[in-house]
């Protein structure tokens, strides 16, 4: 075989397995898409702080909202105060507030459910009353598409997302609150 054929032949087979690359991420390229509004929320469940498992298919028919935090992360320390007022003020219309962290503690996970972890030490020194879900391995961030922290999500009673919010919001405050009855009222 002349170098000139031999030539041909290797760019054509880096062609064609460039060509499956291509091919095989097109057909799965909903796995690593982040989901948004319209989107169903994809199948999640993770133990809370509470030592049960906590799923997002036990919550149908009440209106979610998936908060994804970290004990380090100071925007979503700020945030919390506004969520926990949020949750008091409409848990009993019909609102369910789950808050997944995602904090990772050296040595292992069995840490995070220990008294004194972060992230119990946080809850109690807020007074957070909503469901904490520890989820030390970022599932929820690979399942839901989370690229920053803090990240909310609004889902509606059928498990539909309506609203994905980046970043610290005043959820009790317009225009967050407003969303919220919304989607409680629909």
């Amino acid at each position: 075989m002349g170098e000139r054929t031999r030539s041909w032949l290797q760019t054509g087979v880096i062609l064609a397995a460039l060509a499956v690359v291509v091919a095989l991420g097109w057909r799965e390229r909903q796995r690593f898409a982040p989901v948004g509004p319209g989107d169903p929320a994809p199948t999640y469940a993770a133990p809370s702080l509470a030592g049960d498992t906590v799923s997002l298919e036990s919550l149908r028919g009440r209106v979610v909202l998936l908060n994804v935090w970290a004990t380090w992360c100071a925007p979503c320390r700020w945030e919390m105060p506004a969520i926990e007022r949020l949750h008091r003020e409409y848990r009993d219309q019909g609102l369910e507030v789950v808050a997944a962290s995602v904090d990772v503690v050296p040595g292992g996970i069995d840490a995070l459910r220990a008294p004194d972890g972060p992230v119990a030490r946080m809850v109690d020194e807020l007074g957070l009353t909503f469901r904490i879900l520890l989820d030390p391995a970022g599932e929820v961030q690979d399942r839901f598409g989370v690229a920053g922290l803090p990240t909310t999500f609004l889902i509606d009673r059928d498990g539909r997302i309506v609203e994905r919010v980046l970043g610290p919001a005043r959820w009790d405050e317009p225009p967050h609150r407003d969303r919220v009855l919304r989607v409680l009222g629909s």
